[in-house]
C-alpha cells in the first residue's frame, strides 16, 4: 500500500512540474508597442510576420496600439513592452528621465515627416504668423521640436506662442473647432487632414528638421534575449521587403490595419527611405533633440548621445 501512495505521490509531483513547464512555455511572449504611423509594423502585424517568426522561437506575440511615442517610453519604464516604434523626441526624453533604453534601428526616414497645420480658411500664411496664437500639439513628441525648429527659422522665440498639449487624433477635433489657430502632428495625421480637406499645411519638416524614426527595446531586455532582438528586427526587414517587392498589396494591408484610407497611406509611405541602419547623421539628429531639452530646461539628466544607440544587434543580425 505505501509503494501505491508512493508512487501516486512521485506522479502527482511529476505531472505538476509538467504542466508548470507547458504553462511557463505557453505564457511566453513578447510585446511590442505601435502606433498610427508605425507602417512597417502594421504590415508585419497584418501579414502575421511577427507572429511567425517569433512562433518558430515558442514565443506569442501581444500588440499595444498607442497614440504616440511618449506613452510608450512609460510603458518601457513600466516594463510593459519590449520593443517599440517612436520618433526621435520620446526615447531622448526617456533616457534623460532615467529610463534605460536603448535604439535598435532606424524606422525609417520621412523627411517631411512633421508638418504645422492652419485651418484651409486661416489668415495664417506663413510660420511668422505664428507669434501670439494657439498652437495644439503631444508635447514631448517629435512634432514639438519640429515646431521649436520652425520657429526658430523664421526669428521666432518658443515663448512667441502659447502651446495646448493635446494627444495627435484629438488636433483635427480642436483645429476645426477654432480652439486652436494651428496644430503641429505627423503622418499619418497630415496626410488624413488634407485629403479631407479640413487643413492646411503651412510649414513641414523637409529642409527644417531630420525626421528620424526609430525602434527601440529596453536595454535589459535587449541584453538577457539577443536571439528575440535578432528575430524583431528578421520580421521587420521582412516586412520591408514585402513592402518593397509588393507596393499595392503592402498599401492595402496598411490601410487595413491602421484605418486609414489606402489614399493617406500610399502618400506617405512612398516618401520614406526605409532602411534599418543607423547613420552618423541619424545619431546627429537625436543629439539635435537633446540639444533642444537642454536650451529648453526640460533635459533631466545629461548623457552621451552614443549611449542612446546599441548598434551591436543590427551588426551580428547580418542587416
Amino acid at each position: 500500500m505505501k509503494r501505491i501512495i508512493t508512487a501516486i505521490a512521485f506522479l502527482s509531483i511529476f505531472l505538476s512540474a509538467a504542466a508548470a513547464r507547458a504553462a511557463t512555455a505557453e505564457n511566453k511572449e513578447v510585446r511590442i508597442g505601435y502606433q498610427a504611423a508605425s507602417t512597417i509594423i502594421l504590415l508585419g502585424k497584418a501579414k502575421k510576420f511577427y507572429d511567425e517568426e517569433f512562433a518558430k522561437a515558442g514565443y506569442k506575440v501581444n500588440y499595444g496600439l498607442f497614440l504616440s511615442g511618449p506613452p510608450m517610453i512609460e510603458a518601457f519604464a513600466g516594463d510593459r513592452l519590449d520593443f517599440i516604434h517612436t520618433g526621435d523626441m520620446p526615447p531622448v526624453n526617456g533616457r534623460s528621465g532615467g529610463i534605460d533604453l536603448k535604439v535598435i534601428a532606424n524606422a525609417g526616414l520621412d523627411p517631411s515627416h512633421n508638418a504645422v497645420l492652419v485651418a484651409p480658411d486661416s489668415p495664417i500664411k506663413s510660420p511668422v504668423d505664428l507669434k501670439g496664437k494657439k498652437v495644439a500639439l503631444p508635447v514631448g513628441s517629435s512634432a514639438h521640436h519640429f515646431l521649436y525648429l520652425l520657429l526658430a527659422k523664421n526669428g521666432l522665440k518658443a515663448t512667441d506662442v502659447s502651446l495646448v498639449n493635446l494627444p495627435a487624433p484629438d488636433l483635427a477635433t480642436a483645429l476645426g473647432n477654432h480652439e486652436v489657430d494651428a496644430i503641429a502632428v505627423w503622418e499619418p495625421f497630415t496626410a488624413k487632414l488634407e485629403l479631407d480637406n479640413k487643413a492646411r499645411v503651412l510649414a513641414d519638416s523637409k529642409g527644417v528638421k531630420r525626421a528620424v524614426n526609430v525602434y527601440l527595446t529596453r536595454n535589459a531586455f535587449g541584453k538577457g534575449n539577443p536571439k528575440l532582438v535578432h528575430i524583431f528586427l528578421k520580421a521587420t526587414k521582412r516586412s520591408i521587403d514585402f513592402y518593397k517587392s509588393n507596393p499595392k498589396e503592402a498599401i492595402a494591408a496598411i490601410s487595413q490595419e491602421s484605418k486609414f484610407p489606402e489614399a493617406v497611406v500610399s502618400k506617405i509611405i512612398q516618401r520614406y527611405n526605409f532602411s534599418l541602419a543607423i547613420s552618423k547623421e541619424d545619431i546627429n539628429a537625436l543629439g539635435q533633440v537633446k540639444d533642444f531639452l537642454q536650451e529648453t530646461k526640460t533635459l533631466r539628466k545629461d548623457f552621451p548621445i552614443n549611449d542612446l544607440f546599441d548598434l551591436s544587434y543590427l551588426k551580428k543580425s547580418g542587416l
